[in-house]
């Protein structure tokens, strides 16, 4: 099981971060700030992106932005960004939209750097029930990110 993954993931490496499990879908911001009470820039979104060259990328921002295209070609000094099919996301991650997390991903993190004004953030937490619940300097310490500007207000 997916969540089995992350919670040895979580526990392998120290983390204090939880998974928390509810009877409600958490898949999208608003359902999770409404279970939780929380603002939506304390609900964190892992995007997958591609280049369309085979490469993928590992976007967080908080859940009051989204990522700006034109923002993160420069950084990655692409011609093209787009974000990844529902079954791309599931094949490069193991989790399914909505569902992943920001750690155990073995791919390139970016993380907006709006994301560093939080000190404990709400994520993806392997599926629709679930949210992991971490600090932000963990997901620094284990993903060691790019960090940069590439989000927008929503």
């Amino acid at each position: 099981m997916i969540t089995m993954n992350l919670k040895a993931y979580i526990d392998s490496n120290g983390l204090k971060a939880r998974i928390l499990t509810f009877r409600s879908s958490t898949n999208t911001v608003k359902e999770s700030c409404k279970l939780l009470g929380c603002e939506p820039e304390n609900i964190l979104k892992s995007l997958v992106v591609t280049d369309g060259k085979g490469n993928y990328y590992l976007i967080l921002l908080q859940g009051d932005r989204k990522m700006k295209s034109r923002k993160l070609k420069k950084l990655l000094m692409v011609k093209d960004i787009k974000l990844a099919s529902p079954s791309e996301v599931e094949i490069k991650t193991g989790y399914k939209v909505g569902d992943v997390p920001p750690i155990s991903i073995n791919l390139p993190v970016i993380v907006d750097d709006l994301v560093l004004s939080q000190h404990k953030v709400f994520a993806g937490g392997g599926d629709s029930q679930r949210l992991l619940e971490i600090t932000v300097n963990e997901i620094m310490d284990v993903t060691h990110p790019l960090i940069a500007d590439v989000s927008i207000p929503l």
